[in-house]
């Protein structure tokens, strides 16, 4: 067994010594042993459990919601799982506020000035205290009219296109699906990477929120349909995708 400095730790964890003594104060990662003279040593056991705590945290949780969710009784695996759910509903969490910038770049001009605060506020206060809030603020705020424009015009032209390949009958797995998968990662890189299973994960959320139905014109199911053929061909086993 591996005992670490709280310096140690705080180096491997690439937090400050002071978040580590602060979750100690509040009984979240408690170290396993202290010196003679009363300085922290973590195990390897407090170590697993400080990278639990990390993974909560980059989710957004607060620290009592994170200390409940790693007490809560079960497996190592059930803890897994619990731990892969709360990063899927992250990543729902995510693109809904993406959905709601785009909202606001395709919606700004017809939008008085007290619609525009209301659908703000809304936003923040779902996803206010969140890095990617604060990420795609910087993001629009460094938008020019030009940009925005440009932005909203390639959304319309991408659900043109979508809405067209569903009425023509383009098949998942083609060519012409393969391109239309490309740019619709494409249009979501704008603000993060997006891998082949992300994609797919993405589209299987949008079957299930009526506001990205609404935004596809009622073919998020079809556009599921064309990312999933092209993440077969690309090898990507949808029984299993991954964030990662």
């Amino acid at each position: 067994m591996t005992d670490y400095s709280i310096g140690e730790a705080a180096e491997i964890l690439n937090v400050t010594t002071r978040t580590l003594r602060h979750w100690d104060q509040v009984g979240l990662l408690v170290p396993g042993w202290r010196t003679w003279a009363d300085h922290r040593l973590y195990t390897d056991a407090d170590m697993e459990r400080a990278l639990q705590i990390l993974v909560y945290r980059e989710a957004g949780l607060r620290l009592g919601e994170i200390g409940e969710l790693i007490d809560a009784p079960g497996t190592a695996a059930e803890k897994l799982r619990r731990q892969r759910g709360v990063l899927v509903d992250k990543i729902g969490q995510l693109h809904r506020m993406i959905r709601a910038v785009d909202e606001l770049l395709q919606e700004g001009k017809d939008m008085d000035i007290n619609d525009k605060i209301s659908h703000f506020e809304e936003a923040r206060r779902r996803w206010g205290d969140t890095p990617e809030w604060a990420q795609s603020q910087e993001a629009s705020a460094n938008m020019g009219a030009d940009e925005v424009t440009k932005v909203r015009r390639g959304q319309e032209e991408f659900v043109d296109r979508l809405v067209d390949a569903a009425e023509g009958g383009v098949a998942p797995g083609s060519a012409e699906a393969a391109e239309l998968v490309a740019a619709h990662r494409e249009s979501i890189s704008g603000w993060y990477e997006v891998t082949m299973s992300r994609q797919v994960i993405l589209a299987r959320m949008y079957v299930g929120d009526e506001r990205f139905d609404a935004a596809y014109r009622e073919q998020s199911r079809y556009l599921l349909a064309l990312v999933e053929g092209q993440a077969r061909r690309e090898g990507v086993d949808l029984d299993d995708v991954q964030w990662g």
